[in-house]
């Protein structure tokens, strides 16, 4: 069935939340090498831009999924089967998580909530208290769960954790947080911070995040498990500035986003605004050269220059 929209289709949804006009613009361009030094310029031009959006200077993985694909990611890489985790219920996107913590064969231990607030940092604190042999490894909390609106300080999640000197790591689902609330990545001492790019960066859907703590790394490194969406290996080589490496993350900069210098200018109003906002962590100065001289050519074409 064809369905026919009268004007602009404006999406009055949470997400994927509309797309400016000069990142759809910024997308109209052919095809990039990937394995060319032009894109291994922007690859790590978008590599520092997303580090200045968690607020960190630890490695910022980026890869081709959805955010569902992160939370594998951040799952597989830090945790093992028969792993306690701590996880409260704020909404459908709790549940989903715990979904996918369950098909990994993790010990779930689901905080049950009533979908209008938070999560209970007092009961997070007290299961953490009572857990003397430190069986639990994580702590999972929505920041901002979209189903519902209901926020979840990750700060005060930190601080519960720090009060009972307990080891867990703190997994945070930031999704739709990131770049609409304030987020501190390493401030807020946070291990793995999970995103997307089709909410509060207002890009297509396609691309999945993991902010990753030194610890986080450290458990990753540790971790026996098979798995493919990998925080070792190639991507710690991206950071370190291998060129040959910038294939693997090759979602991170391709058509999905095209033009990235364009695309990753945050729109004037109101996510300017946004304390944790693009603009906010400098996001608007990680415009490369390559992706400066793409800009300027896509508008030379539209104008109908050479």
């Amino acid at each position: 069935m064809t369905v026919l929209h009268t004007g602009r289709h404006f999406l009055q949804i949470p997400g994927p939340t509309n797309i400016p006009d000069r990142v759809l613009r910024a997308m109209d361009m052919p095809g990039m090498d990937h394995r060319s030094a032009e894109f291994a310029e922007l690859g790590f031009a978008v590599m520092a831009a997303s580090q200045r959006i968690f607020r960190t200077r630890q490695p910022v993985m980026i890869y081709p999924s959805s955010g569902t694909g992160a939370w594998e990611a951040a799952i597989v890489n830090t945790l093992s089967p028969g792993d306690k985790v701590l996880m409260p219920e704020t909404g459908q996107f709790a549940v989903l998580w715990l979904g996918i913590a369950e098909k990994f064969k993790l010990d779930v231990d689901f905080l049950p909530g009533d979908w209008r607030r938070g999560a209970d940092v007092g009961q997070i604190e007290a299961k953490l208290a009572a857990d003397r042999e430190h069986r639990i490894k994580a702590v999972m909390v929505i920041h901002n769960e979209t189903s519902t609106g209901c926020v979840t300080p990750p700060l005060e999640v930190r601080k519960a954790l720090d009060r009972t000197k307990h080891p867990a790591l703190l997994m945070v689902d930031t999704i739709s947080g990131l770049a609409a609330l304030e987020y501190e990545h390493d401030a807020w001492g946070i291990d793995v911070s999970v995103g997307g790019s089709q909410k509060g960066l207002m890009l297509p859907p396609g691309l999945g995040f993991n902010a990753v703590s030194e610890k986080a790394l450290a458990v990753a490194k540790a971790n026996p498990s098979m798995r493919s969406r990998d925080q070792q290996g190639r991507h710690l080589a991206l950071h370190a500035g291998d060129q040959s490496a910038v294939r693997a993350a090759r979602s991170g900069q391709d058509a999905r986003g095209g033009g990235a210098g364009e695309r990753l200018r945050p729109p004037q109003a109101p996510q300017r605004r946004n304390a944790g906002g693009c603009q906010g962590v400098g996001i608007g100065n990680a415009v490369s050269g390559t992706g400066r001289a793409f800009a300027r050519a896509d508008r030379r074409r539209h104008a109908g220059r050479p």
